[in-house]
């Protein structure tokens, strides 16, 4: 007899054709249709920021015009102080619509005004002005950006600063346009500025907003989930926002500012995906940023797309009525096993299987679960016991890994917008978790930074790992000195140590302008110091500079105990100078202690022969030794954590 086939009784083929002739034709009005939209949102974007960069361009070369002229004024004002608030106050009258505008002289220009002499004059109503003169000893403006960019610029140039507060003049948040004044002798002998007021940015802004919404977009500020479906914002130089209602993250505002302008590309506000465009604004150094939620530019796309899914689930269902009941019969035998192995798979391996008169597919296919039945009997019960604990154990591992990993700073170059420091640090655990730990920040122009390592390893020391990292930022955000820092960092250790864990600990302070090193080290390796010797001694050249060379030196280190072992301990403090272009060297002792198949550690004698003929950068410098570590061990395995920070100190000549 004749075997009957199951695929000639049934109608998949016309099934089949429908299905892939549907999906075709959605997913190509999808994509035209995205496509399409997509284009007027790039399109909207870039004529809304052509249109407030031509306003801005237009208000902002305005002022930089009327800095410049005002200039001559002054120049043939400068006999006595009178003068100069004379002329200030006739062109502030003739340009009330700025601000305000001042002046701050050299040191001492004027005898009778002392060292600081910066007269202001600013707009009280249409008509009047009021004077002050602003310049002390507390308003110290030699050192402030505005006066060292504008005195070395030369005669007839003008810069536009950042926004900012000026609380002893404007009263409010500005920009400023800066140009030097010079004598009749041609010496720069002070720095106009021409004051304006940030808040027309912000009115132009709501007003560009607002006529979008005019032309057909909802008017609210929560159209999609609680977010704006669309927003304008203006960032200056650095990123620091200008206008506007929405936060961007910081990888998104350093990505926009790494580019003159960026076209439609999808990034997360508030984890929430927009389409953003940007655009530098003129010479300002700002920078202009379009967001589109992406639900709000795509739900025509959307709609349409629900319009023709509807359609085609309407037609789809009109076809399986007519079709239902010659292929119901056709598959009877299936659905009747599918039942039976539905059963088996939620683990009841002794439900009997069905049993058919027709030797076809169907049949074949009940013969294989039968056999399949009998084998997962046996195996589920082997595998169990052997998967369970370890699948587990693995899971939670894993997780505690990439925990700890996120709690280290991990972005190199850590600090891309200066010049004057380069850091670069890595860990290597070695088990699944670890205990050693490094951190860094910047704050009030100080880097704070700690290496440590745990007593022990696996999961107690990654525990004691996190607080002590936690510890550390908390700390350092209510004292600056390493030794209350450490101490105060044992005290919490030592606390319900049961366990009596302990970790070896360096922390340090270092000044970003003097160079001066500040540190404390609890029992943890001397750090090493590559480019000349640190500290009081250093040889200087005649005039006067710091002495660098590849020289290699030991940081001094008194000796302290580790944290978390006696509550009471009074840590000491040190202190020596980093000379410029020296780079200091942290590591733990998985570095020293790294072995070899022969039992050999790697030992402080490589490590310096590594580092004395070193010269690059703190990344370099760290895959250098990972690569003689590597090199030494060969095959064997890991067995202490290894973790290393390099810290370059360049500071900037002025």
């Amino acid at each position: 007899m004749k075997k009957s086939k199951l695929s000639s009784r049934i109608t998949w083929r016309v099934i089949l054709i429908i299905a892939i002739f549907n999906v075709f034709i959605i997913g190509a009005v999808f994509f035209f249709d995205l496509v399409i939209v997509g284009l007027h949102g790039e399109m909207l974007a870039q004529q809304i920021m052509d249109g407030i960069d031509s306003k801005m361009t237009g208000m902002l070369r305005a002022a930089e015009i009327t800095a410049r002229n005002n200039v001559a004024e002054f120049e043939a004002n400068l006999d006595s102080p009178e003068k100069v608030f004379d002329a200030m106050e006739r062109e502030l009258l003739l340009n009330n619509r700025y601000l305000g505008c001042g002046m701050g002289f050299v040191p001492d220009y004027y005898a009778s005004q002392g060292r600081w002499f910066e007269p202001y004059v600013k707009m009280t109503d249409s008509t009047h002005v009021q004077r002050k003169q602003i310049g002390s000893a507390e308003h110290d403006y030699f050192s402030q950006e505005w006066y060292l960019k504008g005195i070395s610029l030369a005669k007839g140039q003008s810069y536009l600063t950042d926004p900012y507060f000026d609380k002893d003049g404007g009263e409010c948040m500005m920009a400023t346009y800066v140009t030097p004044v010079y004598d009749r002798q041609g010496r720069a002998v002070a720095v106009y500025g021409i004051d304006v007021n940030l808040s027309w940015v912000e009115r132009n802004i709501s007003y560009e907003e607002n006529r979008v919404m005019e032309q057909g977009f909802e008017d609210s500020d929560d159209d999609y989930d609680g977010h704006k479906s669309f927003f304008i914002q203006i960032l200056d130089s650095r990123g620091k926002k200008i206008a506007g209602s929405e936060t961007l993250e910081a990888s998104t505002i350093q990505a926009l500012l790494e580019n003159d302008s960026t076209k439609w590309r999808t990034r997360l506000v508030n984890d929430t995906p927009y389409f953003l465009s940007s655009k530098r604004l003129g010479s300002t150094g700002w920078t202009m940023v379009v967001g589109q939620h992406r639900d709000f530019v795509l739900f025509s796309g959307y709609f349409l797309g629900i319009v023709i899914v509807v359609l085609m689930t309407i037609g789809g269902i009109v076809i399986y009525f007519f079709m239902r009941h010659a292929i119901g019969r056709a598959v009877k035998p299936l659905r009747s096993l599918s039942e039976s192995a539905q059963e088996v798979a939620h683990g009841n391996f002794d439900k009997g299987l069905p049993t058919f008169k027709h030797q076809d597919e169907v049949a074949q296919l009940r013969d294989s679960f039968s056999t399949m039945q009998e084998s997962l009997k046996q195996y589920v019960e082997e595998l169990k016991t052997s998967t369970a604990a370890k699948a587990s154990i693995e899971s939670e591992l894993n997780v505690a890994h990439n925990i700890q990993m996120s709690m280290l700073p991990k972005n190199f170059p850590a600090f891309a917008d200066r010049s004057d420091i380069e850091l670069y640090a890595q860990q290597k655990p070695a088990k699944a978790v670890g205990g050693d730990l490094y951190d860094f920040f910047l704050s009030d122009e100080k880097l704070f930074f700690c290496i440590g390592d745990v007593s022990g390893k696996g999961v107690p020391a990654s525990l004691v790992m996190a607080v002590s990292r936690t510890l550390f930022r908390n700390i350092t955000t209510h004292l600056e000195g390493p030794r209350h820092v450490v101490e105060s960092m044992n005290a919490a250790i030592c606390e319900g140590n049961d366990n009596n864990m302990f970790v070896t600990l360096f922390v340090g302070v270092l000044d970003m302008q003097t160079g001066h090193l500040r540190y404390c080290n609890a029992g943890h390796d001397a750090p090493l110091i590559i480019g000349g010797n640190a500290g009081v001694g250093s040889e200087k050249s005649a005039a006067g500079e710091p002495q660098t060379s590849s020289q290699l030196s030991t940081v001094h280190c008194d000796s302290n105990l580790p944290i978390g072992i006696e509550p009471d301990w009074h840590f000491t403090e040190q202190e020596t100078d980093m000379v410029p272009g020296s780079t200091i060297f942290l590591f733990t002792d998985g570095l020293t202690e790294a072995e070899n198949g022969g039992h050999e550690l790697f030992g402080d004698e490589r490590i310096s022969s590594v580092l004395s003929s070193f010269q690059g950068s703190p990344q370099q410098l760290i895959e250098t030794m990972t690569e003689a570590v590597r090199h030494f061990v060969g095959d064997t395995e890991q067995s202490d954590d290894l973790t290393m920070l390099a810290i370059q100190y360049m500071p900037v000549r002025k």
